[in-house]
């Protein structure tokens, strides 16, 4: 492993053959004591200390770190990709021998990983639910009697994102029909429409989900299905995506521009003009990387929206040839090639005789 890289099995303090039970349960100690919105007054005395093996740290990086170790360590597959490659085949991607593994991006929702290991908000939630609702929730009718609740399975929507907005960010407005409670004693229901605020972070990756917990169909006998909406990209009309943060533009160009140079330019997504010149020969496979142009990077915790457009933490303008032949050449025209190629390969032999004969 790369020593630059972040130590998750340290981040949690457990050794690297830890077993997943222990994983989570060293989670659980820290984030016992690490949790940012804790009623310090009234936590019970054991955790009240908020220092552990990481003291140097601010708290607030503390909190990142152990959320994205439990996020990595705690997913068999996250865990084992970090053992074998490190915390650079993580983030970058790897190829497996069934397949590619793509690169890891952490969602930067710490409550999501902390509520998926406590099942609540509340380091204590177990012990206030077992005193003040010691009962599932249940329901009651005329024709069965009393049961529990079950919650209905998760929603999943697509939102079609353009590349711009991936660049930007954005805010996505989302309307969902659903049935909803017309009367004081929530037993009769009917459809209306909910509005869902999506707040989009630039350099999202397509499949990335937003979770609106329990915003499906309300019934009294039933717990509202989870609203899960899932990224994909829009096709856009000059770029596409590749490697989830850079960009691929293509160009097409004469035979003329690819042996002698020229000069273009580039519409960006943030409708900036670049002005690139080539002076290169362009042959068959050539591309020119533009660096710092590509998407928004999101794959390292702790970045601030006004960091997300920083030339170190985007990806790069890829921008591919293709070149046009000519249709059709008149007899002079081919002779007067003929006599151009002739005299480039006589260039080309007296300057290797030439570098040569230096080198001796």
């Amino acid at each position: 492993m790369n020593n630059f890289e972040i130590d998750y099995y340290n981040v949690l303090d457990v050794p690297r053959n830890a077993t997943k039970e222990d994983i989570l349960k060293n989670y659980r100690k820290l984030a016992t004591k690490l949790f940012p919105f804790r009623d310090v007054d009234h936590t019970p005395k054991n955790y009240k200390n908020t220092s552990s093996h990481m003291t140097g740290l601010p708290l607030g990086r503390q909190w990142e770190y152990i959320n994205m170790a439990c996020d990595i360590l705690g997913d068999d597959l996250r865990r084992s990709i970090y053992d074998r490659f490190g915390e650079s085949g993580l983030l970058n991607g790897t190829y497996l021998t069934d397949g590619y593994f793509p690169p890891y991006q952490y969602h930067g929702n710490h409550m999501k990983v902390y509520h998926n290991v406590f099942g609540s908000y509340s380091p204590f939630s177990q012990i206030i639910d077992a005193i003040a609702s010691p009962l599932p929730p249940l329901h009651g009718n005329k024709l069965n009697g009393i049961a529990n609740k079950t919650k209905d399975p998760p929603i999943f929507k697509r939102i079609p994102i353009e590349l711009e907005d991936v660049y930007n960010g954005c805010v996505k407005l989302m309307h969902v029909w659903r049935e909803d409670f017309v009367d004081e004693n929530c037993l009769r229901t009917e459809k209306r429409r909910k509005t869902l605020t999506l707040n989009i972070p630039p350099g999202v990756t397509a499949g990335t989900s937003f979770c609106f917990k329990e915003e499906g169909d309300r019934g009294p006998t039933k717990i509202p299905a989870d609203i899960i909406f899932v990224v994909e990209d829009v096709p856009h009309i000059l770029f596409k995506r590749a490697k989830q943060h850079d960009i691929v533009y293509v160009l097409n160009i004469s035979l003329c521009q690819a042996l002698t140079g020229f000069q273009f330019n580039v519409k960006t997504l943030d409708k900036r003009d670049l002005n690139i010149s080539i002076s290169e020969v362009v042959y068959p496979g050539f591309v020119k990387i533009i660096p710092g142009e590509g998407l928004p990077k999101c794959t390292s915790i702790g970045i601030s929206d006004a960091d997300a457009t920083d030339v170190k933490r985007c990806g790069d303008l890829i921008i591919e040839f293709r070149i046009i032949f000519p249709e059709y050449l008149s007899k002079d025209m081919k002779e007067l090639t003929r006599k151009f190629f002739a005299e480039l390969t006589i260039k080309e032999n007296e300057d290797k005789i030439n570098n040569s004969t230096c080198n001796n």
